[in-house]
């Protein structure tokens, strides 16, 4: 990972050779660096392992996949209203599969580019997060012009397709135009082929008219782009906490560590091990020190010079402080959980978090205030998408026309406390304030005829039970 920002430089000087020194390379320098280092903390190989000797917990992967989980804990799309919802929503079902994958890369990276491309009369989906497209347009962070780069490798062979797509605001049309590249080094783009040879059979070079916005979607994590204000670009979900992530590294190397030197050992003279002979590779016998294999572990051999005539040796087992290395790890973690947006006890010890009811109620809040963030911005993104993917059916004619309805769901898994509510829930059944039925058609999403049927039948109660009393 180490070679990303030469990876994504070679990647804007090839858009720019094809597309005639259109992109100037140092456009975006430092969100290449930015964006070099996020990936190496993602795939858990940040600049001080070695100082750490290697001993780091991973937690940039841990946080954009949580975040990615809660973002899509309970997403559900629906698209319906006519012949041509049906062809979306079997179109969107593609991409609804692969979306929670693409969205924790997305969450490490700072962004991710939705594109789709039409291909034997289906709608595919490139998901090209931000470290490999390049936006050439943009005003009011809305990116209205891409560059970006696919490969398809079929054997020893490397084919790219260099791809750029226009959106003109004044004549409402979308523009995309792409090139085709063969070679078989994956690091040099080799010699241009026609359309006709790229193994993925795509839509050739096409204008789609009368169209009020982009035909891709891009969903940008809603965080303050500190790194480059200018740039359209998104951050990482970690990337405010990055120092703390370092700390507790740190922290964890030394908590390995009091294990690994406090563990029992017998530092021993040389001459109390007992000694046994053994064949050199001359067939002379000779005495030599041997230890089990057991003991190779426990006894540690010393060269002492003793006063006495008695062996020396000392027991090693210092006291542990593991309790306070863990607590003060943990406590590193929650702050990191503060800078990041996670509730209290997401990543730390949730335990540890019980004492201050309060305080976890107020982060998972917080946390809640930061997930729907998320949600709504890439519900607009989708919400774009799907209007890029109707516009492609019917410019290339591969369903009928007509009007689609979009409903979508999130849930508030976030927030909810299944266990607490339960527990209200059945307080209020006690209390008579809601009925059984309620009770269970809440709790196992059952009908109010399927709740009905479970309700035992218990003299006195009939009524109660059936719907007549509370609730």
């Amino acid at each position: 990972m180490k070679v990303l920002s030469s990876a994504l430089r070679w990647l804007r000087h090839i858009l720019s050779k094809v597309f005639l020194n259109s992109i100037p390379n140092n456009l975006y320098e430092s969100m290449d660096d930015a964006i070099s280092d996020w990936l190496d903390l993602y795939y858990d190989d940040p600049k001080w392992s070695k100082e750490v000797h290697g001993n780091t917990l991973n937690l940039p992967a841990a946080i954009a996949s949580e975040f990615a989980r809660l973002i899509m804990i309970e997403f559900d799309v629906k698209i319906t209203g006519s012949k041509r919802a049906d062809f979306l929503q079997k179109q969107f079902r593609r991409l609804s599969k692969k979306l929670r994958v693409n969205l924790e890369e997305c969450c490490a990276i700072g962004g991710i580019l939705f594109k789709p491309y039409v291909s034997r009369g289906k709608i595919l989906t490139d998901c090209i997060t931000q470290e490999r497209f390049i936006p050439i347009q943009y005003s009011d962070d809305e990116i209205t012009a891409v560059a970006c780069l696919s490969k398809t490798v079929k054997g020893r062979y490397h084919y790219f397709r260099v791809e750029k797509q226009v959106y003109d605001d004044e004549t409402h049309t979308h523009t995309v135009t792409s090139r085709y590249f063969v070679s078989t080094d994956p690091t040099t783009i080799g010699k241009e082929i026609s359309p006709n040879d790229y193994p993925d059979k795509v839509v050739p070079d096409f204008v789609i008219r009368n169209v009020d916005r982009p035909l891709f979607a891009f969903f940008r994590i809603p965080l303050a782009n500190k790194i480059d204000k200018e740039s359209p670009l998104g951050v990482s979900v970690f990337a405010s906490a990055i120092k703390k992530i370092r700390q507790a590294d740190e922290q964890w190397d030394r908590y390995l560590w009091e294990f690994y030197g406090g563990t029992l050992a017998i530092d021993a003279d040389e001459r109390t091990i007992k000694r046994r002979e053994s064949d050199d590779a001359d067939g002379d016998r000779s005495a030599r020190t041997r230890m089990p294999k057991a003991f190779d572990r426990l006894f540690r051999r010393l060269r002492v010079m003793s006063t006495s005539d008695k062996p020396f040796y000392e027991v090693f087992a210092p006291t542990l402080r593991d309790a306070s290395y863990a607590a003060g790890l943990d406590r590193i973690i929650k702050l990191i959980e503060f800078d990041v947006g996670l509730a209290y006890g997401t990543i730390s010890d949730p335990q540890n978090v019980d004492k201050t009811a309060e305080e976890v109620k107020f982060s998972k809040h917080r946390s809640f205030a930061v997930i729907n963030n998320m949600q709504q911005d890439l519900q607009a993104a989708l919400e774009d998408y799907i209007y890029a993917m109707d516009q492609y059916a019917g410019a290339c004619n591969l369903s009928p026309t007509g009007q689609y309805e979009v409903q979508w769901n999130w849930g508030d898994g976030v927030l909810e406390d299944t266990e607490r509510e339960t527990q209200i829930r059945l307080q209020e059944v006690n209390s008579g304030l809601i009925s059984k039925v309620d009770y269970l058609m809440y709790r196992y999403g059952y009908s109010e005829e399927q709740a009905r049927e479970k309700v035992p039948k218990t003299s006195g109660f009939n009524d109660y039970f059936n719907g007549g009393g509370a609730g």
